[in-house]
């Protein structure tokens, strides 16, 4: 728009009645143009009005008054939008910090398990021989314990049988003297 203002007439020539005043740098929407363009004009009632200004009046692009406003809009935005994103790199930063402790406790960690491992497959063999010996032992304790109860029984029966004679022999002596001595008593009587 022109930096005057500038009257909005019912119809395209100087002589149409006017119907409102454009201030400088007011929003108008264009609706058809040539000499005189037809606008659609928000006053300051809010209601829109069509009219026709002449062309010549005006600008190619928005006055500086509401590109200003326009872009200090757009810069309050902005700044809310770099606070918005420093928080946030804040937090992601305390973030990345905490996951970096996280991954070198963890990294230890698995340091620890690989020299710990290292000495797993030793253990682990010699854990499967120890094993091995151990039931090897446990068989010939069993073996070496019926061997063991196998001798106490066949000295029991051996002893049993050694007293069995014994008692066999002193009853045969006893049996074989006694007839000798019955014989004597005999001739003597």
């Amino acid at each position: 728009m022109d930096t005057k203002e500038v009257p909005l007439r019912t119809s395209p020539n100087a002589q149409a009645k006017p119907i409102a005043m454009l201030t400088p740098g007011a929003s108008v929407e264009i609706l058809k143009g040539s000499e005189w363009t037809l606008v659609r004009y928000s006053g300051t009632d809010a209601q829109p009005r069509d009219g026709w200004v002449p062309t010549r009046t005006l600008g190619a692009r928005p006055p500086e008054e509401t590109l200003t406003k326009e872009l200090q809009n757009e810069n309050a935005a902005l700044n809310e939008r770099v606070v918005q994103l420093e928080k946030e790199k804040v937090n992601l930063q305390q973030r990345e910090q905490k996951l970096s402790e996280q991954f070198s406790k963890l990294e230890n960690d698995y340091e620890k398990l690989k020299t710990g491992s290292a000495n797993y497959i030793a253990l682990r063999d010699e854990y499967e021989s120890t094993q091995t010996n151990l039931a090897a032992s446990q068989e010939t304790i069993e073996r070496l314990t019926q061997e063991n109860d196998s001798l106490r029984l066949s000295q029991r029966v051996t002893w049993f049988a050694a007293g069995a004679f014994v008692l066999f022999c002193g009853w045969v002596i006893g049996w074989v003297t006694g007839r000798h001595q019955r014989k004597r008593r005999i001739i003597y009587f």
